[in-house]
């Protein structure tokens, strides 16, 4: 009996045996990458030479020998001749609305010459759809602060010109081709526009009618409006402000919001720009429920070819809770169950909270943003001040809901710890993944509590090398050695995530390239090379740890490292091939790196011919 019951089970284990290895052998893959340098980003398998994928998953990440198995009829191989793979890049930070309203429409940011200025509009003209109006630009931007270049940042102001000595369009640049399509322009200050002749008309902008009132229009000798419009500045030349934007003002009533047909177009032309330079997921922060809607469209249409990780602002928190929704809610595609609120501004104009005053505006230490308020007693702690911020985030916290804030000054990160350590005291210990959005200026001590409450430092490295023109003559050299600190971040305990605040200010132009994010937190210069050592060269971080922080790590900050950011078995087959291999590559050069195929669940999204 025991011999027969011994032989039965010997039986049973040689079946499961045949079993399990007749089904690897029938795991024929739909795509395999072979013959490449892939850098997993698992510790337990950092570095292979074949990937096989199946039905959008990994099943093998192996030697170039043991992928064989997995080739059938159906197998698309592809040869990467060394080629260098890495995850697919995760922006952490994408204003998505914004980004495809400038990718697909109008982008001057850089332009300040009569050539170029026709042929941006020229080629938006062209692209969009009959009647629909042009509008944006922000042209002369870099024109104003040099691009990118230390050595050569500097105002162009013309003492005698209260709007300063830059480029300005006319209508008559443009007249000849937009005859039937009205077009209204903008430099990045917003103090000036330009109108063609279609829109000037349908504002009642004509020869003979008075200008509209606040809105400065100029004419030429015979009366005729050359399509220049002003808004009224005030103060000196050095510190002229804007005192309402008029023109738009005037413009808004006429203007129709973009159709659902336009958004579309501006959401499939995006993730065609991200597939083009590797990113296969991203975090929505600003879009709206319209956008929601269009993701949803076209996933069922199975159009999708970037996973979006949206997120609606706090002030939504009890919304998203009543229906259900909490951290992880959704699904491969699309996620919820974060929300983003804003507590200061900018560097760019400087309204980002300090302790201390600013170094060129000694009667300035920034702003609280309006959520901020009001600030009133805690129900809890007479003794306690607590502000309209901190109560919402409670309460979502309370819910289940994930929290990113939006802060860049020193003063502004301060607070959030200390918010955070007040939420915890109140709803107790959990795996929170606390979003410090930005994170861009931080006293040392705030940067080691961060490491200890767990922080996800949710930074966006091209924000330094573009920053760094003017960030000394703001806060002072010493404040801003605390400036985009990744070394001391990382060694903190910090989890540092990375992406691309895409599209950027009306200022600065964020692309949504990672190359160039890895570049700046790899060796802290400018587009140009500048300073030669890098910037505070101190908070340099490894190429290894770049990578890591644009897969890996803002994976880890969606709560989603277990089905994607690493190339494992099981995990999402989401890849990008690269030119080069970054780990030997002069560090120099990682902005000029190519992509070569963007992988998104298996299927190739992306592939640029490669040289035989």
């Amino acid at each position: 009996m025991k011999k027969s019951t011994w032989f039965s089970g010997c039986q049973i284990i040689i079946g499961l045996l045949v079993l399990t290895s007749q089904s690897v052998v029938a795991q024929e893959a739909d795509l395999i990458l072979r013959n490449g340098v892939i850098w997993t980003v698992d510790d337990a398998n950092p570095q292979v030479e074949s990937v096989a994928t199946l039905d959008g998953q990994i099943i093998y990440a192996g030697s170039n020998s043991g992928v064989g198995k997995h080739i059938g009829d159906r197998t698309r191989v592809i040869d990467l001749k060394g080629k260098f793979v890495v995850p697919g890049f995760n922006d952490n930070h994408v204003h998505f609305a914004g980004t495809g309203r400038l990718l697909y429409g109008l982008n001057l940011l850089d332009v300040s010459d009569e050539q170029n200025f026709i042929a941006r509009i020229r080629e938006v003209h062209q692209r969009y759809a009959p009647g629909t109006w042009i509008t944006g630009g922000d042209w002369s931007a870099y024109e104003t602060w040099a691009a990118g270049d230390v050595a050569a940042a500097g105002r162009i102001v013309d003492p005698n010109d209260s709007y300063g000595n830059l480029f300005t369009p006319n209508k008559a640049m443009i007249d000849a081709f937009t005859a039937d399509r009205p077009v209204l322009v903008r430099r990045f200050d917003r103090k000036v526009y330009m109108a063609n002749n279609k829109a000037l008309e349908m504002a009642g902008i004509t020869k003979g009618m008075p200008d509209p009132e606040g809105v400065i229009v100029e004419r030429d000798a015979g009366g005729e409006p050359t399509g220049i419009l002003k808004n009224p500045v005030k103060g000196a030349v050095e510190s002229t402000v804007l005192v309402r934007d008029e023109v738009r003002r005037h413009f808004r009533v006429m203007i129709p919001p973009a159709s659902r047909g336009q958004q579309i177009k501006e959401t499939l032309w995006t993730w065609e720009q991200m597939a083009q330079v590797g990113v296969t997921s991203y975090s929505d922060v600003t879009s709206g429920p319209i956008q929601l809607d269009i993701y949803r469209e076209l996933r069922e249409e199975g159009l999708m070819t970037a996973r979006v990780r949206y997120r609606p602002t706090l002030e939504e928190w009890d919304d998203m809770a009543n229906i259900g929704i909490r951290v992880g809610f959704g699904d491969e595609w699309i996620r919820l169950g974060a929300v983003k609120a804003w507590i200061d501004g900018i560097m760019g104009n400087s309204s980002a909270r300090f302790y201390e005053p600013y170094t060129h505006n000694p009667s300035s230490r920034g702003i609280w943003r309006d959520i901020m308020f009001p600030f009133e007693r805690s129900p809890d702690n007479p003794e306690d001040m607590q502000s309209n911020l901190e109560r919402l985030a409670l309460e979502a916290d309370k819910a289940g809901i994930q929290l990113t804030v939006h802060a860049i000054g020193d003063e502004a990160n301060g607070y959030l710890l200390d918010m955070l350590e007040r939420i915890i005291e109140k709803n107790g210990i959990k795996d929170r993944r606390f979003r410090l959005v930005h994170a861009q200026i931080m006293q040392p001590q705030d940067i080691e509590r961060a490491g200890k409450l767990g922080i996800v430092a949710e930074v966006q490295p091209y924000h330094c090398t573009d920053d760094m023109r003017w960030m000394e003559e703001r806060i002072g050299h010493e404040r801003s050695r605390g400036a985009y600190a990744f070394k001391s971040m990382w060694d903190a305990g910090v989890v540092v995530s990375f992406g691309t605040d895409s599209p950027g200010t009306n200022a600065s132009r964020y692309y949504l390239n990672p190359m160039l994010g890895l570049y700046a937190a790899v060796t802290r210069k400018s587009m140009a090379g500048e300073p030669a050592a890098g910037w505070f060269p101190e908070e340099r971080i490894t190429i290894q740890q770049a990578i890591k922080a644009y897969t890996y790590n803002t994976t880890y900050a969606a709560y989603e490292e277990d089905i994607k950011g690493s190339i494992a078995v099981g995990k999402l087959a989401d890849f990008a091939v690269l030119s080069e291999n970054l780990l030997t590559l002069d560090p120099d050069k990682i902005k000029d790196v190519i992509v070569m195929y963007t992988v998104t669940g298996g299927k190739v999204v992306f592939e640029r011919m490669m040289a035989q």
